[in-house]
Parts: structure tokens; sequence; C-alpha cells
């Protein structure tokens, strides 16, 4: 039995197999022109990220509940109301003392009130720059996860296009079989590339349902949806402009500079507790009549303003705070270095992998565009002379390796572009 009816191929001519191996090629290379026009962009999956994440949503919840402490610490303590019996009535000139009424209200020592909404305002604004870290964090994340998809989507489209170009070649080695001018060994070397090609092919699948379960879990969507990227993205030919000389104005260090305020504040705070208190109030005693006498003020009631302080003598926990503060403070202080030292090794790392990005896109250019003048030569040669199909093989291998690189190339720049945009 031939190796034609093994494969079951029916073969017409040469020349329309050259045809077709043309039409093949020309989708390989043409496949990242193609832009899919239904494509949810990615302000959209960010926007729809920002307002579905529950990480986002509890950051924002610990924001309002911030906000509202604001108003929690500018009241008053609670007024204390008393009444009593007199048992054993103390007798007065006008009377008898029946029952005592008593009203206190305690007041916190001068500007204590104020510097108690102050701490809470600065603390609110620690909540408010930690959501927009938390922002900030969910945007890197849906865009590195759109880049990585569109990588593996961007590369299954190209082993999907190799593989027709590989059905083409390996009809041309059946019919040059046929012709004696090949070997059946040349068409085993086709399909074992092939069958390579449809091996990358469903790891590929896999990756790309684990990197969508990812988005979906970012957008918070119920169920899994399919994602759609474009297939069509390119390294800008000049590199944009992007103010990155100075990163004290992020958030995460914002953040500690507004822990370093609140420390303050709680100090103040500290401070202002451990003076003494005032406490105003009124007592009102209930004063019976007294019988078979007859004067002005017989029986009348007595209304007694009262003020009072309340000191604090025992000042060790007021102490012992003030020595917890300044100990915080050099802890936020340390933190600080750290986190900017990180963002500074972030900024240097995510330029020079754009820079190296930018260099492995330019050079893949090259390779393809030398690739695909050695193909075009071995298949001129071919109009003439017997088709070398080791030289095809080697020529595809690379090309395909050159196309992924340039994938990854390209992939690897707008991923760094957006660790970039964070530490703006």
């Amino acid at each position: 039995m031939s190796i034609r009816n093994i494969l079951k191929i029916n073969m017409c001519n040469v020349g329309f197999y050259f045809r077709e191996l043309k039409k093949g090629i020309m989708l390989v290379f043409l496949v990242f022109f193609f832009k899919t026009t239904n494509a949810q962009t990615l302000q959209e999956y960010i926007k729809e990220a920002r307002e579905n994440n529950p990480e986002l949503k509890a950051a924002q919840n610990v924001l309002d509940v911030s906000l509202e402490r604001v108003n929690e610490v500018g009241g008053l303590p609670n007024t204390t109301v008393g009444t009593g019996y007199f048992v054993s009535e103390p007798e007065t000139r006008t009377g008898a003392q029946k029952v005592k009424f008593t009203a206190q209200q305690s007041i916190p020592w001068f500007g204590t009130i104020k510097a108690r909404k102050e701490t809470a305002s600065t603390e609110s604004e620690v909540n408010k720059n930690e959501l927009e870290i938390a922002r900030r964090k969910i945007t890197l994340l849906v865009e590195q996860t759109y880049y990585k998809l569109y990588e593996l989507k961007a590369r299954q489209n190209i082993l999907v296009e190799q593989n027709k170009l590989l059905d083409t070649y390996i009809e041309i080695a059946l019919k040059e079989v046929e012709n004696n001018r090949a070997s059946a060994v040349d068409v085993l070397k086709f399909n074992i590339a092939k069958n390579n090609l449809q091996n990358e092919e469903e790891i590929l699948k896999g990756e790309i349902l684990t990197v969508e379960t990812a988005m979906n879990q970012l957008l918070h969507r119920d169920g899994f949806e399919p994602l759609v990227v474009p297939d069509n993205l390119f390294i800008p030919e000049e590199e944009p402009t992007m103010i990155l000389d100075d990163i004290t104005y992020h958030p995460e260090l914002m953040t500690y500079d507004h822990l370093n305020d609140l420390l303050d504040k709680r100090e103040d705070v500290n401070t202002k507790e451990s003076l003494p208190s005032i406490g105003l109030g009124l007592d009102y005693v209930i004063v019976e009549e007294r019988p078979n006498i007859s004067f002005s003020d017989n029986g009348k009631d007595i209304v007694m303003p009262t003020i009072s302080l309340s000191v604090p003598l025992f000042s060790k926990k007021y102490k012992s705070r003030s020595k917890q503060y300044e100990l915080q403070k050099e802890e936020v202080y340390q933190k600080r270095e750290a986190s900017q030292n990180n963002l500074e090794n972030m900024m240097e790392e995510a330029i020079n992998n754009r820079i190296t990005a930018r260099i492995n896109y330019d050079t893949q250019q090259k390779n393809i565009l030398q690739a695909k003048q050695a193909e075009k030569i071995i298949l001129s040669a071919y109009q003439t002379t017997q088709l070398n199909f080791e030289d095809v093989l080697d020529v595809q291998q690379m090309l395909l390796d050159f196309e992924n690189k340039k994938i990854e190339a390209i992939a690897m720049y707008f991923m760094q572009t957006a660790v970039l945009n964070y530490l703006r």
C-alpha cells in the first residue's frame, strides 16, 4: 500500500499545492493584522473589576466607616443622671429633704474633642490611600492578566496557521513521493512536526482556560465567561514619554506619611487626655414643708449647681502610650524606606524589562523577515529542482520560534508598561 493510500489524500497537481502553500504562508504572517471588532476593551475590564471586585468593596467600606467615625469622636461623654431617696430624712430650716435628683456632664479638657476629630480625619486619609493602592493593584492584575491572555491566544493563532501550512507541505511531499523525488521519511517528519504543534495547541488550551478563570475571578463574574482580546498589538515605534522621576507621591508612600501624621495626632490626644476633665452638674432636692409653721421659705426645694475636676493622678498609662507611639513612628519610617526601595526597584526593573522587550521585538522582526526570505529562496528552487524538505522544516521551526518570541516581547512590553502605570 502506498503512502498516498495510507493518508487517504487525493492529489491533483504540484502547481495547485504550490498556490495553496503561498496562501498558507500569507495567513501565518498576516495573522496579527486581524482586528477583533467585538473585543471588550481593556478599560472596560478595568472598570468592571473596580465596580465588582470584593476586595475593593471591602476597602471602600473601611473608608466609609472611618469617615463616619469623625462624627462619633466629636461627641461628648454620656450624661450621668441619678436619683436618691432619703431613708433617714435630714432636717433643714425649711423642712425635711425627701428626694434628690442629680445630673452631671463630663467635658474633656479644652481642645481634646477637636484633636480626636483630627485624628479620625487623618485615619480616614490613611484608608483613602489604601483604597487607591487596592484600586491600582487590581488594575495592574487585570492589565497583566489581559496581556497574558493576549500572548496565549496569539500563540494559539500562530499554531493554527502553522498547522494549515504543514498540511500543505504534507500534500506536496506526498506528491513528490509518487514522483520519486522524495521519500516516505520526509512525509513522516512533517507528520511528526504536526503532532508536536497539536500537542502545543492542547497545552495552550489549558493555559488559556486557567488565565480566563483568573480574569473572571478578578471581574467577580458569576460562572465562567469566555474573554476576547485583540490579536493586533504592536510595540510603538517611538517610546511614549512617561514621567517617573519622582515616586514621592505614590499612594503607598503617602500612606506611610499619613500614618506618621496619625501617630502625631494620637500623641496630641494622649497629651490632652492626661489633663483634667471638667464635670458640670446640677443637684435638685425636694423638701417637705414643716407642719404648723408658716414662713416664706417653708418647703422650698434645693437647687445646687456643681463643678468637678477629674484629675488623672496615675499617669503611667499615658507615658506608656507616648512610648508606643514613638516606637510605632520608627516602625513607620523603616517601612516607608523599605517601600520606597521596593518601588524604585520595581521602576528600574520595569524600565529595563521594557527596553529588553523592545530589543527582542526588533530582533525577532528582523529574524522573521530573513526567515521568510530563506523560505522564499527554498520555494523558488522548487520550481526547477527537488524541494529540500529538511530545509523547509528547519525554516518553519525557526519561524515558529521567532513568532513566539515576538509575541512574548509584545506581551512583556505591555505588562511592564502596566507596572510603570502603577508607579505613576
